[in-house]
């Protein structure tokens, strides 16, 4: 059922990945944050990034990151620092 919400578990491997691909330079190239904590800090009333499981509303986290990031999309911005992180490169 598509309620708008997204639901992630998470646990330690999951922070631990985001932020190895979340770091202070990505964050100060591509936000108005100088790091991922700061970004956490600022969107924590959208959702509780300790929690074990992480609910949030997609359009409010999408909003959110369209106003403080250079993205359209909180995925895009996963998606971007990954692929960076990683070394991928769009095709």
């Amino acid at each position: 059922m598509d309620d708008g919400y997204v639901r992630v578990d998470t646990d330690e491997n999951f922070r631990k990945l985001l932020r190895t691909i979340f770091t202070d330079e990505f964050m100060q190239e591509n936000t108005n944050f100088k790091d991922f904590e700061g970004f956490q800090y600022s969107s924590a009333v959208i959702t509780n990034w300790n929690a074990d499981r992480m609910v949030y509303a997609k359009l409010l986290m999408d909003n959110f990151v369209r106003e403080s990031t250079r993205f359209s999309s909180w995925d895009e911005m996963v998606t971007t620092a990954a692929d960076q992180r990683f070394g991928r490169s769009e095709a």
